[in-house]
């Protein structure tokens, strides 16, 4: 029995020993796993855990304080984080402002943004934003040719309330064209493919646009176009449908305008198949084009003409046979005035030295008091062989050519074209 008491006591305190053994096991894999959770929630970057998005929030003013709704303003992630200029996904949110100019952007996630509102965001509007106001700082956009952009950065979590957006708008310039056939009776609920060519008394060059238009039940439909705070010079709008053609008088543009355009013909007086999408505006360009018109500078009361591609000779005959000289460029206004109405290019004027060489004298007998040289054009580009000006495509810089030159690899000789201007100091428009 003793024995047996022993071996008892014996299996007893072993087994105690063991669970003892057991708990410390469990409770260090415990520790270490928690030690491991501490680690990896120290290790993971604070960007990737959740929290709040960014809110920003503002109104949308006009220059009087006026609430300006009804306006899409776009943000998205700025080009900023975009260093290596790969592509990315368009992630821009869009918002309108509401009847008080008010704007909310929530729950933002990047920290560098853009804000952008483009300029015909509103139909028959054009918009400009001046300034963006962020309490006490005040920033200004990079404005660009139909939007306003603005970049800057804030801190995830964050709220950017009381932004003030102050912006210029002004409605568009309008022009509300009837388009009807020969009989009178409207081009109701129809496409129209349209052509214009604009000449501005102020700016450089010619302009044209390809209209797309869907007239109503009248057979109206409305065009908006920037507004200046110069007249534009319209040479004139065409339209066409159904191989049908009109066009406008040429007018000026400084107001509102209303046009009515008669086809010429009625539905089905014209059998011809439809035109291809891409020969429809080559086609009105050149239904559109008008003979030259002299244009009158105030400051002389001298009219100028610009002819088609000639050469030098042919441009000179021309003059003669009008009665007028290829222009004499007196002073830097006269050349001033030339590039605003007939735009930047290349056209022959009327300096030569064909006669001696280096006596340069107007085609019209006056003195030359003015020149425009490109830079060192008259001491390196002057030759036997060149002795007539063109105007050069930038300022209007004055470039001595030949009247003939060699095609490249080759002995011939051909021709130089181009277009001239033409000066009349007493042409008379009764």
């Amino acid at each position: 029995m003793h024995l047996l008491r022993k071996l008892s006591f014996l299996h007893i305190h072993l087994f105690q020993n063991e669970d003892r053994f057991l708990w410390k096991i469990m409770l260090f894999t415990v520790l270490l796993l928690s030690c491991a959770v501490v680690i990896g929630l120290l290790l993971i970057p604070p960007a990737s855990i959740a929290q709040e998005g960014s809110t920003v929030s503002g109104r949308l003013l006009d220059t009087t304080g006026n609430p300006i709704p009804d306006i899409a303003i776009f943000l998205s992630r700025s080009d900023a984080l975009n260093q290596n200029n790969s592509r990315r996904t368009n992630d821009s949110v869009q918002i309108k402002t509401d009847s008080n100019g008010g704007f909310v952007f929530s729950d933002i996630r990047n920290t560098a943004l853009q804000l952008e509102l483009s300029s015909y965001t509103k139909i028959g509007y054009e918009i400009n934003v001046l300034s963006i106001k962020f309490g006490e700082i005040t920033l200004y956009p990079d404005r660009g040719w139909v939007r306003s952009t603005i970049d800057f950065g804030i801190d995830i979590g964050s709220k950017y309330e009381g932004i003030i957006i102050t912006a210029d708008i002004r409605e568009r310039l309008r022009i509300r064209t009837r388009v009807v056939y020969a009989d009178g009776s409207p081009v109701a609920n129809e496409r129209i493919y349209g052509y214009r060519q604009t000449i501005p008394f102020v700016g450089r060059g010619r302009g044209y646009g390809e209209l797309i238009k869907e007239t109503d039940a009248e057979g109206y439909f409305v065009e908006y176009l920037p507004r200046s705070e110069y007249p534009t010079y319209f040479i004139t709008l065409a339209v066409e449908h159904q191989n049908l053609y009109a066009k406008a008088v040429p007018f000026i543009k400084k107001d509102n305008t209303e046009l009515v355009l008669e086809l010429n013909g009625v539905p089905g007086s014209h059998n011809d198949p439809p035109l291809e999408h891409s020969t429809r505006f080559s086609a009105l360009e050149t239904y559109i084009d008008q003979p030259p018109v002299w244009m009158v500078n105030p400051a002389n009361n001298h009219a100028y003409i610009v002819t088609q591609p000639l050469s030098i000779k042919d441009a000179m005959t021309q003059a003669a046979s009008e009665d007028a000289y290829l222009v004499a460029v007196n002073d830097e206004a006269e050349q001033k005035w030339l590039s605003y109405v007939f735009g930047n290019g290349r056209f022959w004027i009327g300096l030569s030295d064909a006669e001696e060489e280096g006596k340069w004298k107007w085609h019209s007998g006056e003195p030359v008091n003015y020149t425009n040289w490109e830079p060192y054009e008259k001491e390196s580009g002057n030759s036997d062989a060149k002795d007539y000006v063109m105007s050069g495509h930038f300022e209007w810089r004055w470039e001595v050519i030949g009247d003939t030159y060699k095609l490249p690899n080759s002995q011939v000789r051909t021709l130089h074209i181009g277009r001239a201007i033409i000066e009349q100091p007493t042409k008379s428009f009764e």
